[in-house]
């Protein structure tokens, strides 16, 4: 969260994006949204001695077999402007019954570990102490300890026979932190929110 109005985070966010290589593919200043497109993580990379030597002329010919993607979304709040980044991924893996070589791009989970990296980096970038964006990363770190932990106690619940019909769900949260939570949900399970109200807390999607 930001005291800065959005239309002055707008461009700064969209700034950080290019300033880290990655290109949009969604620049939507009316929504409030920007995406990345899918992108490979050099870092991951190993830097041999062989890697060392080439250079980056060779660059293309190492993969890391992962493909990251960023979603952005700016609102305006009460408190100023609230910025969320939603993490996406994709893992290449064999294909066939004796793997013989070819492969696809599969889903593979979204990392809040990566989610608070980026969040940090983003906070430095508009102004935000290192100490505060120390804090985020720790966060993030610690949300994916939770999720691969066993949970001690369900945090939303199904609900499938409601009076005139359809499927509900109960989420054990305040009605604000609930509507960023299915924001983010929305986000890293591939919708597309073409509109929204907060006011009404309605996301209208599509799944394409």
């Amino acid at each position: 969260v930001t005291p800065q109005a959005a239309e002055v985070v707008y461009p700064k966010i969209k700034q950080f994006w290019g300033d880290l290589g990655l290109s949009l593919v969604t620049d939507s200043p009316e929504t409030g949204t920007l995406e990345t497109d899918w992108a490979e993580n050099r870092a991951k990379l190993p830097q041999d001695m062989l890697r060392a030597t080439i250079g980056k002329v060779f660059e293309n010919l190492y993969s890391t077999g992962e493909r990251d993607k960023y979603r952005t979304r700016i609102e305006r709040t009460e408190r100023g402007t609230e910025i969320t980044i939603s993490h996406r991924g994709l893992e290449e893996v064999l294909m066939g019954k004796d793997r013989d070589g070819a492969t696809t791009w599969t889903n593979r989970p979204s990392d809040p570990q990566m989610e608070a990296e980026m969040l940090s980096r983003l906070m430095l970038a508009l102004g935000g102490t290192e100490s505060a964006a120390k804090a985020v990363v720790a966060s993030g770190a610690a949300s994916g300890a939770n999720a691969t932990a066993t949970p001690t106690a369900a945090k939303a619940r199904l609900l499938t026979a409601q009076a005139g019909g359809g499927a509900g769900l109960v989420v054990d949260d305040s009605a604000e932190r609930a509507w960023r939570r299915v924001g983010l949900a929305l986000d890293r399970s591939g919708f597309t929110v073409e509109d929204r109200d907060r006011a009404q807390m309605l996301y209208f999607v599509r799944y394409a």
